[in-house]
């Protein structure tokens, strides 16, 4: 399909159909027959402006509704459609895997002195309970990965959310 992807906007016409350009058309009937040919199911996400990928549809829905309402915004890697999403590395960025630590430990002893804490204080119990809690959500999920209970709950309820999955 290529690396520019600016044609799915720049060749569609809100006037209908038949001001679309010919490269739009020739291209988006090649994402339409790539949507569905990475799956085996006969509906894919609708990456229309009006479902964002939010909306099963079938080959012939799909096309219409690219054909009436173009293109999602900013849709050029297509997440939904087989292709996955590049990281682009920030200058300064660490190149090993601890960029993702919260570095929460950091942050709550930076604090004490603002509170009055002494770190040589004996805690009470509620600040034991706190950092059991803290040491426990730094725990990998399992014996083969890197990925914290914590983290793992947390993108499960993102994706909850973001699909209205329920319990």
């Amino acid at each position: 399909m290529g690396d520019d992807r600016r044609w799915m906007y720049d060749g569609w016409d809100k006037s209908g159909g038949k001001a679309h350009s010919a490269e739009w058309r020739r291209k988006t009937q090649a994402f339409v027959d790539h949507a569905f040919s990475w799956t085996t199911h006969n509906q894919v996400n609708c990456p229309c402006n009006k479902h964002n990928n939010g909306h099963f549809q079938n080959k012939d829905e799909l096309a219409k509704d690219l054909v009436n309402f173009g293109f999602m915004p900013e849709y050029e890697t297509w997440t939904f459609h087989g292709e996955k999403e590049t990281r682009v590395r920030i200058k300064g960025e660490a190149d090993d895997d601890s960029a993702g630590v919260d570095r929460m430990d950091e942050m709550l002893e930076a604090l004490q002195p603002e509170f009055g804490v002494n770190s040589e204080d004996p805690p009470t119990k509620e600040v034991e309970e706190f950092f059991k809690l803290l040491k426990a959500s730094e725990e990998p999920l399992h014996e083969h990965t890197k990925v914290s209970v914590l983290a793992f709950v947390t993108r499960l309820i993102a994706i909850k959310s973001k699909y209205f999955f329920s319990n």
